[in-house]
């Protein structure tokens, strides 16, 4: 047969090309397959040790090389061919059984020949493409992803966290900022969110490299370079324990590639930490992100101040969104199960560390076990240091502990014993009369190293500013939780609250032990515990009644010889024994009655008697002469205050007197009356703060306001005949320290100040005129005055004007401020000139002279929040173009209200860009109230050409035109009496992007209004929770079809928040949209429809399971009565 193939190969050289190089497979037979099988051998070995150093690459934690993995890949595929192809076993089969096989079988032999040639060349190719295992097959991960994912995901979808991560990724990739620093709580999910933040810089290629390390309290260099180098790829020598030489290392790996950009995280610091002892030196190509629990270390001692961002706890809402995740399905089902996890939920007060902790705990237990917890967290002591509190109490105590020194952490237990917001005045009060502030004299100085202690409690987030006063402040329920059990186990301090009642009273023994006690709501207390009380420790007793006043007798406070601050409110008191080392007496809102035993307190520093129903001053008190703090504010019975008695005060510095009815008396060398005259103030050297009321501008004394007086409110009363506010000159040389001014009712005033006079303004904040009926201007220019005048309202931050019905413009000189000057009329209300760069709310309200509120010149109001405007009625726009576009960044509340002749919120000016697209990019509330010839919110050129005829151009009718004004963060419109409105939005697809967060609309009284909503917004309002709409007498329906792709297309309108759906005197309203389309209102708990005429169905089911099904409801609408809803089964 061999003989044969020969000789046939050998014809085949001298015929066609392609025979001779079929026979020669045939003729390589044997030596193909060789081959094949020794390169088969050949492969296995080499994959057998690759595969060996992959297995102990694996086990070492490494990842394995991609081009390894793939060259494995092809070589199993390889040997997967080898076994499935079974190559010449078929054929040397038939040869043993037939001895003509040979020849039958030549075909398949050249088939079989070629194949294996094939594999071998393969094979070749992959043994020199085989990885050099000298190089290594893996390599060092550059991250852990247990470390580096968030372990709760469901925590980073809520939308205040996703808000706070995109905010910290701009700031990321800002080339001008390379330290960012987040602070917030303990448990606040700070960790987690840094986890997050690294994951988004590596998935969006933010940076080539991130790196992460956890500090803590005590924090040790080389664990942590250890830690950065590892996610670096970066071998540290093990045995080098010099730390300089190990930072000179990783600061060469992090500056290597000056083409990538690295990003090192440095998780929870508590203290300065030197970043150049560890080897980071900041830059644009390397950014640091770092966290802590307090706010000065990173702003002041990381220098972060600019790029600082605050992690708050979560709102209600999302506080349940994550509890509920967390606890799974066990709070779905029982209702009464339900409302308890609620309040559960809402005992953890927003913290996440709580929610997750307690959720996960009581998850699938029974109504008994939530019931229980909630009894624990609402009435925490000692004794609930479980699994459900524990976590929670550590934390807070951690950063407890670490408050520098002893005077810092008795300031926070301090703050723990107040309600819940805690007052500047009593911390100051009682920590003065404790003795709390080392090393101070005056009242002053306590002042000054209180405002210190109360900014590093706000640093450490142990304190939080009251959002309704800058003098108080606030504790998270659970920090204040912590705080008390401190106080109780540590230090004798017990505070009983208002829900407590008499099962909450301390046994004997305890009281006895007690050296602070607080009881807030007393009203639960009956009177005999009061009397009967024995608490020889004490030196800190406050007692507060709500609704009745609780009745003490003189014996109530027999023993209490240490007590050095006694505060009681709402307390019937008839008489106190004398307390020899009594400090501070409150008595605010007291039924006292006679008070002349006040003057044996011989030892009294700090007294108020606010809101009594004292109407004498006893003579005695001028005894007190160590007083140094006096409260009278709003003794509204209070006439009589003898002479000599406040004169003799001669240490007092603080001085309260508002809202009181003594008619001082005037200067005089005879003066014998029954009251104190205000010069008697002159004689207190060292007062320097003062709050008084003065009836009569008469009764002020010459040179009444000495220079030393640096706090101060002060109310003239009977200035009706005033004409220049500063002309007492013993208030234009005593004020520059003022921050507020208001003027009410000043008849004859004509302007409130001169640019010489405002100059030394420079601190005041706030500017309140209303019921001036001659003022002309705010600010007059003088003659002499050419410029340098911008920055005289720098820090003015609330600027309130209303019902001045003469004022023509904020900024005028003398010679234009006449009445009947048609020059001045054009002129805008804030001129250019001055700027506002702290300006944070205007109010402008009855100006009927103003046409024009901004100057056609840009310029900047940066931090402007709250715009609101009402009854101008002279005013035809609001904001010029160029102005709104690039100077009203922060703008969060527009409301413009009874503006009769309003006819646009923007105004389209000649010149203007025909680009220029309005963003209100941080507004969250919009209302339009009363504006009878509104047309629209702003015309711009887009919306022209698009106008459908000139009647809609003339007239109006749409208010939001086609992609001209932008509202990214709106959440609440209300819109009413706007009765030339006939549309909310235009038909543009840019639309949905203005209203995806909106969460509440209220539309009353738009007599033009056809419907609510184009139909491609109303399926994409997935934040809305309420809807109201009423007494529209032209609407027909809520949304309305665009034409186009929805015509005949069936559309779902989802409403997943919406809770509240009121639809009021709306006598055309048929449906809720006339196409196809079905609703759904999963959480909807409220539901009025009234005065809805043509409304005969309510609802009806409808299923969009086929098309078969839509053909039958078109149908089916033809025959029956058309529904207000269609709703899903």
């Amino acid at each position: 047969m061999d003989i044969v193939i020969a000789v046939a190969a050998e014809i085949a050289k001298c015929t066609v090309r392609p025979v001779g190089q079929w026979l020669c497979y045939s003729c390589h037979y044997k030596s193909n397959m060789e081959n094949l099988k020794e390169l088969e051998k050949t492969l296995r070995d080499a994959k057998n040790r690759v595969q060996h150093n992959i297995d102990t690459a694996s086990n070492n934690g490494d990842e394995i090389h991609d081009d390894v993995k793939t060259w494995l890949s092809k070589v199993d595929g390889i040997i997967h061919q080898l076994a499935t192809k079974e190559l010449g076993g078929g054929e040397e089969e038939a040869e043993s059984r037939n001895s003509n096989a040979s020849c039958l079988n030549l075909k398949q032999r050249h088939q079989i020949s070629r194949e294996a040639k094939e594999m071998v060349d393969n094979i070749t190719k992959l043994l020199k493409e085989k990885p050099n295992l000298v190089d290594g097959v893996s390599y060092r991960p550059l991250d852990s992803q247990d470390r580096v994912t968030p372990t709760n995901m469901d925590y980073m979808t809520l939308d205040s966290r996703i808000s706070i991560t995109k905010r910290i990724m701009e700031a990321l990739g800002d080339a001008n900022s390379n330290k960012i620093g987040v602070w917030g709580l303990p448990g606040v999910g700070k960790s987690t969110l840094m986890k997050e933040i690294f994951r988004k810089a590596k998935e969006e290629s933010l940076f080539d490299e991130v790196a992460l390390a956890n500090v803590t309290e005590s924090p040790n260099l080389s664990q942590i370079q250890e830690e950065i180098a590892n996610m670096l790829d970066l071998k540290l020598d093990p045995n080098c324990k010099n730390e300089m030489v190990r930072a000179g290392h990783l600061r060469t790996r992090l500056e290597k590639d000056k083409e990538k950009k690295i990003l090192v995280i440095l998780d929870d610091i508590w203290k300065r930490l030197d970043l150049e002892e560890i080897g980071i030196i900041p830059s644009e190509r390397c950014k640091v992100l770092l966290t802590s629990r307090d706010r000065h270390v990173l702003a002041s001692e990381m220098g972060t101040e600019e790029n600082s961002f605050n992690l708050d706890t979560l709102g209600g809402e999302e506080a349940w969104i994550l509890f509920e995740k967390m606890a799974g399905d066990s709070v779905k089902g029982d209702p009464k199960l339900r409302n308890t996890a609620i309040e559960v939920a809402n005992a953890c007060r927003g913290l996440p560390i709580a929610l997750v902790t307690v959720s996960r705990a009581l998850k699938n237990k029974n109504l008994r076990a939530w019931k229980d917890a909630l009894v624990k967290l609402t009435r925490l002591n000692q004794e609930h240091d479980t699994k459900i509190w524990l976590p929670v109490y550590t934390c807070i105590e951690l950063s407890y502990t670490h408050l520098v020194g002893k005077e810092l952490q008795s300031l926070f237990l301090l703050c723990a014993r107040q309600g819940y917001y805690i007052s500047y005045q009593d911390l100051l009060r009682y920590g003065f009369g404790l003795g709390l502030f080392h090393g101070i004299d005056t009242l002053d100085e306590a002042r000054n190293r209180l405002e210190t202690s109360v900014r590093d409690l706000l640093d450490a987030c142990l304190l939080l500013q009251s959002p309704h006063s800058s003098e108080e402040f606030y504790m998270h329920d659970l920090v204040r939780h912590v705080a008390t059990i401190i106080a109780k186990n540590d230090y004798n301090m017990f505070v009983m609250r208002g829900d407590g009642g008499q099962n909450a009273w301390p046994d004997v023994d305890s009281l006895k032990r007690y050296e602070a006690l607080s009881i807030h709501g007393g009203d639960h207390i009956h009177d005999k515990y009061l009397n009967e009380i024995e608490c020889p420790k004490l030196r800190y007793f406050y007692v507060q009644c709500e609704s009745r006043y609780l009745k003490t007798r003189s014996s109530s406070f027999q023993g209490m010889d240490k007590l050095e601050v006694l505060s009681l409110r709402n307390i019937q008191l008839s008489s106190l024994l004398p307390l020899t080392n009594l400090q501070t007496l409150c008595l605010d809102g007291c039924k006292l009655g006679d008070i002349h035993w006040i003057g044996e307190l011989k030892t009294l520093v700090i007294l108020s008697l606010a809101r009594s129903d004292i109407s004498n001053l006893p003579g005695e008190i001028g005894s007190l002469t160590g007083l140094r703090l006096l409260d009278l504010t709003d003794c509204s019975k209070l006439k009589v205050i003898p002479p000599d008695v406040l004169s003799s005060l001669v240490k007092l510095e603080e001085l309260y007197m508002r809202n009181i009815k003594v008619q001082w008396e005037v200067e005089g060398p005879n003066n014998e009356g029954k009251n104190a005259s205000l010069v008697e103030l002159k004689k207190l050297s060292h007062l320097i703060t003062l709050e008084i009321d003065i009836k009569d501008a008469n009764n002020l004394p010459k040179d009444l306001f000495s220079k030393e007086l640096e706090r101060y409110k002060i109310c003239i009363g009977h200035m009706r005949g005033l004409y220049f506010c500063w002309h007492l000159p013993e208030l234009r040389t005593s004020l520059k320290n003022l921050k507020v001014l208001i003027v009410h009712n000043c008849e004859k005033l004509k302007f409130i100040f001169s640019s010489s006079i405002a100059r030394g303004l420079s601190l005041l904040e706030e500017l309140k005129i209303r019921r001036c009926n001659n003022v002309g201007a705010i600010f007059m220019k003088e003659e002499e005055e050419e410029e340098g005048i911008e920055e005289v309202f720098c820090r003015l931050q609330t600027l309130v004007l209303m019902d001045l019905p003469k004022l023509m413009s904020f900024l005028s000189t003398r010679e234009t401020n006449s009445e009947g000057n048609d020059h001045d009329l054009q002129v805008p209300l804030l001129h250019h000139q001055l700027s506002f760069p702290s300006l944070k709310t205007l109010q402008l309200a009855g100006l009927p002279k103003i046409k024009h509120v901004w100057s056609k010149e840009i310029f900047w109001f940066p931090d402007l929040l709250n715009l609101h405007v009402a009854r101008c009625e002279n005013l035809k726009s609001l904001f010029p173009a160029a102005t709104v576009a690039t100077s009203l960044t922060q703008l969060k509340s527009l409301k413009i209200r009874d503006c009769g002749v309003l006819e646009e919120i923007v105004q389209r000016e000649d010149g203007t860009d025909p680009t220029t697209r309005i963003l209100f990019a941080s507004l969250t509330s919009l209302s339009l109230d009363g504006l009878p010839k509104l047309k629209w919110f702003f015309q711009g050129v887009r919306t022209l050409e698009s106008s459908s005829s000139k009647e809609l151009h003339e007239q109006g009718g749409t208010l939001f035109g086609v992609n001209e004004v932008a509202f990214p963060k709106l959440t609440n419109l209300l819109l009413w009496n706007l009765p030339k409105i006939k549309r909310v939005c235009s038909k543009d697809p840019q639309t949905i992007l203005r209203f995806q967060n909106l969460q509440r609309i209220h539309v009353s009284k738009c007599a033009s209004l056809n419907s609510l909503f184009l139909a491609s917004i109303g399926t994409c309002l997935k934040q809305l929770k309420q809807i109201r709409i009423s007494d529209c007498g032209v609407l027909e329906e809520i949304v309305e079809a665009e034409g186009g792709e929805t015509v005949g297309r069936m559309l779902v309108f989802e409403f997943p928040q919406v809770t509240s759906l009121v639809l009021e005197n709306l006598p055309r309203l048929k449906c809720f949209y006339k196409g196809l389309y079905i609703s759904k209102w999963p959480m909807l708990k409220k539901m009025s429809i009234e005065e809805c005429e043509k409304v005969e169905v309510l609802f009806a089911l409808g299923l969009v399971s086929s098309e078969k099904t839509v053909e039958e409801r078109q149908y089916s609408q033809m025959s029956i009565k058309q529904p207000l809803f269609w709703v899903d089964e």
